[in-house]
């Protein structure tokens, strides 16, 4: 593993080559001898194109590289990531907006991002504090590669930034058990935004207060509890997905 505290470490073909395509800056590549396949030849070619250096290992070298991750072969070095400004996303035509208050599990993280870049979403909005640090190698590699696509951006105050997002015309829907309607009651075709709370307890009190809707999911057996964090993100935003779609086809 990196010494570098800067420094994030990258382990697997799909995530890799993503990191490649999206313009990550990568420092270093290492790839272990005897690895071969269409996309090590294209993680190689991306080094070579812009000038990353990279070196074959053994694969002693390479998990202790990985630190235990499936590495599939090859692992990069990647420099501190940037993380995109939050009011130009307000700014966007239609926008369609994820906040995450407080998520804690790289894998839900990776999940949702990667949700929501399927469904279209334009960006996902997570505090600094509160919950997972950032989009990690594991956030990253959880995604699929759509932590690299789809615009993250941390902001100080996540009610803050839900009373500027509604101010800019986006209309706020809180996803909670408690929810007073149902989530296909909410007209998700214009200016929307959903926010995702933690795992377990759920949206803070002043997040929820930040929000025009809370809804929840309805479940034909409620004794099953309630839905995993990115799985009920899932559900709500192909929902979200499914109505604007039905907005904009042809008559």
């Amino acid at each position: 593993m990196s010494n570098n505290p800067e420094e994030e470490v990258l382990a697997g073909r799909r995530s890799i080559l993503a990191a490649f395509e999206t313009g990550q800056p990568i420092r270093r590549l290492l790839v272990a001898r005897g690895s071969h396949g269409e996309a090590i030849d294209a993680i190689v070619e991306h080094a070579r194109t812009v000038g990353v250096p990279f070196d074959l290992v053994d694969r002693v070298a390479i998990e202790r590289a990985a630190g235990g991750v499936k590495h599939q072969g090859v692992v990069a070095m990647l420099a501190a990531r940037a993380y995109a400004e939050f009011r130009p996303l307000l700014q966007q035509p239609n926008p369609f907006l994820v906040f995450l208050d407080g998520i804690q599990d790289p894998h839900n993280l990776g999940a949702i991002i990667r949700s929501a870049h399927a469904v279209g979403a334009n960006g996902i909005i997570m505090p600094q504090r509160g919950g997972i640090s950032g989009v990690t190698a594991a956030v990253s590699r959880a995604s699929a590669g759509a932590a690299d696509r789809l615009p993250v951006s941390r902001v100080g105050n996540l009610r803050r930034a839900l009373d500027e997002a509604r101010d800019a015309g986006i209309w706020i829907t809180g996803l909670a058990p408690e929810g007073d309607r149902e989530v296909s009651e909410i007209d998700f075709r214009g200016n929307v935004g959903l926010v995702i709370g933690a795992e377990g307890t759920g949206l803070r009190r002043l997040v929820k207060e930040g929000c025009d809707f809370v809804a929840r999911l309805p479940m034909a057996r409620p004794e099953a509890g309630s839905f995993n964090a990115s799985v009920a993100a899932g559900i709500v935003l192909y929902e979200m997905f499914r109505q604007r779609q039905v907005a904009v086809a042809p008559q």
